[in-house]
């Protein structure tokens, strides 16, 4: 049982971590019969990601339980002007590893992006889900997401899209910590296992 749990930025020698994050999902969602993920994750764009802030990882001490990225970037092939798509902090690879399933901790993650996207200014809090997964639509929506539309390019394999008011929180999960740079040790190496109190 994790009832607490900190969101913190992932730093830069966990690109791997995240990867096989991606993994494991993957071999779960195939598992399930759902043709999501199967392929090998992006390493580079994993990467870039951190190094420029957007990919975030949530733990529990030093066990890792799951990982978000948020950006502002609007998909030009889904994201309309009329969207106002400046106007929204955009989530993606939502992971939940197995070591924490049934806690609610997507729930946490979710609420933790939407405070971030209020804190931000933004209006609202967006994802685009994959167009083969109808339970993920429903999950979304389960959390307080309204169904846009879905955008059915052949080219794209995701598309159905989904937002949710910046700053709306369901509660459900655990508690969490975000923070917004690593805590260092006393010899200025990343503390990967610190939890501060919530």
């Amino acid at each position: 049982m994790h009832d607490d749990v900190t969101v913190r930025p992932a730093d830069r020698s966990e690109a791997d971590v995240i990867a096989s994050m991606w993994g494991e999902a993957g071999q779960r969602l195939k598992v399930k019969g759902i043709n999501q993920w199967q392929y090998p994750p992006n390493r580079e764009k994993i990467a870039a990601d951190i190094r420029q802030g957007y990919a975030y990882l949530v733990v529990d001490g030093t066990q890792y339980l799951g990982t978000i990225t948020v950006d502002t970037f609007a998909d030009p092939e889904f994201w309309l002007p009329g969207d106002m798509p400046e106007d929204a902090l955009y989530a993606h690879r939502i992971i939940v590893l197995a070591n924490a399933a049934g806690t609610s901790l997507g729930a946490s993650m979710l609420d933790w992006a939407s405070q971030k996207a209020s804190k931000l200014g933004k209006s609202w809090l967006r994802v685009d889900a994959w167009k083969t997964n109808p339970a993920l639509g429903r999950y979304y929506e389960s959390q307080g997401f309204t169904h846009v539309r879905t955008v059915d390019l052949p080219h794209r394999r995701s598309g159905a899209l989904y937002q949710r008011s910046a700053g709306s929180v369901t509660g459900i999960g655990p508690r969490y910590l975000g923070l917004e740079s690593m805590r260092l040790d006393e010899n200025g190496n990343p503390d990967h296992g610190w939890t501060a109190g919530l």
